[in-house]
């Protein structure tokens, strides 16, 4: 039997199989050999799937770390069919987000619905620079000390609720606590909203806001296949799908539309008394088209202003991020102090000398350095964010290592915080090492919490307020404590947001006032 013979004894349906197959082994294997052929070392990937699978077993934190360890400061991982490349160079680090950022201005595009990708953090060129220059402005020194008297008010519920908890002896699932108060916070700085999440647990904003978090199969799914069929985005698109699940999606979005609605029945006196970030976004907001001509005399130019869906994107992405990492933040700050109460007893003793008993002002909050001092440290060792990306516009080479344009480069925070080559112990916790007064000379880069570069937090100096203020009230009245429900290590469950897998559980104990 000759080979003609073979082909004829074949039955088509079963050519038809084999063809189907070799071409899904060539797909889900394309491109799988970009940093073999650039002498980039990094784990084998797997046909389709890249090294996704691979963080399934330690997870996002100790996976990249263990990499680090067997390839170096430099390796390529595939997302998918994504080509990716990990720095931890502090000298190319800083080429990406500073010196060449012209190359790097954008983040890689997500599976997110329609408002979601309209926020500064995910839109890239031309309108993030015009978006990021019209929000600016809310979190000036000016706007801020504004925003203090509310912020306050919400440390005094929280200083109320703990209070509570001690005198009944209970304990304290520290995220909840404080994710209500930052929900408090961002309802009444950014949307003049009084929803006091800190004395209804069933509050709709924040049962809504965690479930935002909360890794639903179809969110995994959905971005797992984006990654594997990139052509598939448009109708992830379409259908209104991404990351984030709809149910609390929808309800933002459908809040925030309301609140929209109702301030433009407001007359033109009560809309001018406004100071909030949303009626600063409707101020910016277009009519008819999406320009305004501005003359100074002698030349015109044009002003791109907000679309309605770009207004609901920045108050989205205002409500989500503002309530997870400063939650997140605030939780892993009581952990510290629970942990080392000699830092706790050094932060109540610095409160006691600059405030007292007083509401705190904003320059008030600005002396409390050595409570600064534990913020940066809590932000070095549990990042809010593990990783963040740029994309390269064009073929670029730093350091011998070449970069070729449509790659993503991925930027381990959480890494590069726990080097010790950047942070001597990087594994103890040591508020001292941010003092301005003792610190060594360090190169910027090895702290990334809040980025770095001109994609920098926009929301650093209101995280920051609010998250001292936060701490003033609680550490007047009680002082965090270990009980039998603390872990002694942290396990992180395996997102791009730094959360544990089991809450925190403190306990709370009363302050002698005598």
């Amino acid at each position: 039997m000759g080979w003609l013979d073979i082909f004829e004894f074949i039955p088509m349906w079963t050519w038809l199989i084999i063809l189907t197959v070799v071409l899904l082994y060539f797909y889900g294997t394309n491109g799988h050999n970009v940093w073999e052929k650039m002498g980039i070392p990094g784990p084998k990937p797997r046909i389709f799937f890249g090294n996704i699978l691979d963080f399934g077993r330690l997870g996002l934190v100790k996976q990249t770390e263990e990499w680090k360890k067997q390839y170096g400061p430099i390796y390529g991982l595939y997302f998918g069919r994504q080509s990716t490349l990990i720095i931890n160079d502090l000298d190319i680090l800083k080429e990406v987000l500073v010196k060449d950022f012209q190359h790097f201005t954008d983040r890689r595009e997500t599976v997110s619905r329609s408002y979601v990708e309209k926020g500064v953090f995910f839109q890239g060129g031309a309108d993030w620079k015009r978006i990021r220059n019209i929000i600016t402005p809310t979190f000036s020194s000016g706007k801020l000390k504004l925003m203090i008297g509310n912020i306050n008010k919400c440390g005094g519920l929280l200083s109320d609720n703990l209070v509570m908890k001690a005198k009944k002896g209970e304990t304290v699932d520290v995220k909840r606590c404080f994710g209500a108060y930052t929900m408090d916070v961002i309802a009444t700085t950014a949307f003049g909203l009084d929803i006091d999440s800190q004395t209804n647990p069933d509050e709709p904003f924040v049962d809504n806001a965690r479930k935002l978090f909360a890794q639903t199969k179809l969110a995994s799914t959905t971005v797992l296949i984006a990654m594997i069929f990139p052509f598939v985005k448009p109708l992830f698109k379409l259908l209104d799908v991404g990351f984030f699940p709809a149910g609390p999606s929808n309800f933002f979005v459908r809040s925030i539309k309301a609140m929209i609605e109702q301030r433009k029945t407001e007359d033109e006196a009560t809309r001018s008394q406004r100071t909030d970030f949303l009626q600063l976004l409707l101020n910016a907001e277009s009519d008819e088209i999406n320009d305004e001509k501005v003359s100074n005399g002698t030349q015109t130019k044009v002003i791109k202003r907000l679309t309605l869906e770009e207004i609901i994107g920045q108050a989205f992405l205002f409500f989500v991020a503002g309530y997870e990492t400063t939650a997140n933040t605030l939780h892993f700050i009581a952990y510290h102090l629970a942990k080392n109460p000699e830092v706790q007893e050094k932060v109540i003793k610095e409160i006691e000398t600059q405030v007292g008993n007083r509401e705190p002002t904003y320059d008030e909050v600005n002396k409390l350095t050595y409570l600064e001092q534990v913020i940066i440290e809590t932000l070095r060792f549990n990042p809010p964010v593990v990783m963040v990306n740029r994309k390269s516009s064009e073929d670029v080479t730093f350091k011998g290592i070449h970069i070729p344009r449509d790659t993503t480069v991925m930027i381990p925070i959480y890494s590069v915080q726990h080097d010790p080559e950047n942070y001597e112990d990087p594994e103890e916790f040591r508020p001292e090492r941010f003092d301005p007064a003792t610190k060594k000379e360090s190169n910027p880069v090895t702290f990334l919490a809040f980025g770095y570069g001109p994609r920098l937090c926009i929301g650093m100096r209101l995280a920051m307020v609010e998250t001292k203020i936060a701490l003033v009230y609680a550490l007047r009245k009680v002082r965090f404590v270990k009980c039998s429900k603390t872990p002694e290590k942290l396990e992180y469950s395996n997102v791009g947001i730094l959360s544990t897998k089991e809450p925190i559980i403190l306990g709370v104990d009363l302050v002698n006032q005598s």
